[in-house]
């Protein structure tokens, strides 16, 4: 059964790839960090909820590293020009972690079948929702063989030691087995018809939640209220 249908605190898709956005439009302002810590936890309670237990611990340490490392842009701004030109990469981290976290979550705990079904709920344009559908289908076949090329150079003794070597026999492949993932991907779409202008019947229906509701406007509370206050 898809994840969507099955967690309760699982939102639908849509849901989950507007929180992204959301956020994105809050990088652009000073949000207090009582507020980024509120969206943190917010975030790690659904990934613990939806199985990722892992991620749930890694969303939390890893804010707190970087909220100890940059505790105030103010901070960095007052620092001597190397310094700053440092420890500013670590504020652009910090800055952009709350959107790719949110983001992060839409993607591990959404299938295609779901999104897809989502997409075509709210009539989405098919230039939008098929880009969408074919990266659901990229990154998870990419990992695994990313991660099969990095096992079989580690057992010939190529590491990051040796970065030329590591570059020619790590990241050409990789560049190579990405172009045949897409190209099988869209052979695959065009096999379905992903194109047909039919209206398809779906397997998988979709339908919101109070998950859903809960979960974008205690976004929108502290997004609003870590500017304003």
């Amino acid at each position: 059964m898809p994840v969507f249908l099955d967690n309760p605190y699982n939102p639908n898709p849509i849901s989950k790839l507007l929180v992204p956005f959301l956020l994105g439009f809050a990088v652009f302002y000073k949000v207090n960090t009582c507020f980024e810590w509120g969206i943190v936890f917010l975030l790690s309670v659904l990934f613990y909820k939806n199985g990722l237990k892992k991620e749930a611990l890694k969303n939390i340490l890893f804010f707190g590293a970087l909220c100890l490392i940059v505790p105030n842009v103010d901070v960095v701004r007052s620092m001597n020009a190397i310094l700053m030109m440092v420890f500013m990469l670590f504020a652009v981290f910090r800055m952009f972690y709350l959107p790719f976290s949110a983001g992060s979550f839409f993607v591990k705990t959404s299938d295609v079948g779901s999104v897809i079904s989502s997409m075509d709920k709210i009539r989405l344009p098919r230039a939008v929702s098929i880009p969408i559908a074919v990266m659901f289908r990229f990154f998870p076949s990419f990992r695994e063989e990313s991660r099969n090329i990095k096992l079989a150079m580690r057992i010939r003794g190529i590491t990051f030691k040796n970065p030329i070597s590591y570059i020619e026999y790590v990241m050409v492949p990789l560049l190579v087995i990405s172009a045949n993932i897409s190209d099988d991907i869209a052979k695959a779409a065009e096999t379905k018809c992903i194109e047909n202008p039919i209206k398809k019947t779906r397997y998988i229906s979709v339908r919101l939640k109070i998950v859903d509701l809960v979960y974008v406007l205690l976004m929108l509370i502290m997004i609003i209220g870590g500017i304003v206050w």
